[in-house]
């Protein structure tokens, strides 16, 4: 990828064509050129919009998706018949507090999730911690995934002393069933 200076004046061309290229993969029914155009209250035309589409679509060298935990989530899930509410929130919430920890961004999201699938079996009591379907679907043994899985455990009992509180607190709400609270999960 190459960084390519952008002049002052030009600013919010960048962030509108940037909210444009994200509209196309997120929205159902994307909002027009024109209506980009109409934001910026006819500061930049439907052509500049467009060139500068093409500019920054070159410049990631069109790469614009990156696969997430979240493209994995449901399929895993389903894979290993999580169908305790509290388990699938538990592995919400230890996905998100690696999302804080900078040094969880070497693994790919795959792993990261099959990883706190691991730990949530474990941490469950489940009988079978990494049956064979598993292995199937994730494509990663439980011994590959054990060392990701201990650091992730490593995450979760240091979460109560944490400087960062906002994900702990969000997964002690009802809402989340509370997970962040749990004995078990390190919690209080």
């Amino acid at each position: 990828m190459t960084a390519l200076p952008v002049l002052r004046r030009r600013l919010q061309l960048v962030g509108v064509t940037g909210m444009f290229v994200a509209a196309k993969f997120e929205e159902i029914d994307p909002p027009r050129a024109t209506d980009f155009v109409y934001i910026t209250d006819n500061t930049y035309s439907k052509d500049d919009l467009l060139q500068m589409e093409c500019m920054m679509l070159s410049a990631l060298e069109f790469r614009v998706v990156v696969p997430t935990p979240a493209h994995f989530f449901n399929h895993f899930v389903k894979a290993n018949n999580c169908e305790n509410v509290r388990h699938i929130e538990s592995v919400k919430y230890i996905l998100e507090l690696a999302l804080i920890d900078l040094r969880m961004i070497r693994y790919p999201p795959s792993h990261l999730l099959a990883a706190a699938i691991l730990l949530s079996n474990d941490l469950f009591g489940r009988a079978a911690l990494w049956p064979d379907v598993m292995v199937q679907t994730c494509r990663h043994t439980e011994e590959e995934l054990r060392p990701c899985a201990e650091e992730l455990r490593s995450l979760l009992r240091a979460a109560p002393a944490g400087s960062l509180q906002a994900v702990r607190k969000k997964y002690m709400l009802q809402t989340h069933h509370r997970v962040a609270n749990n004995a078990v999960l390190g919690g209080a």
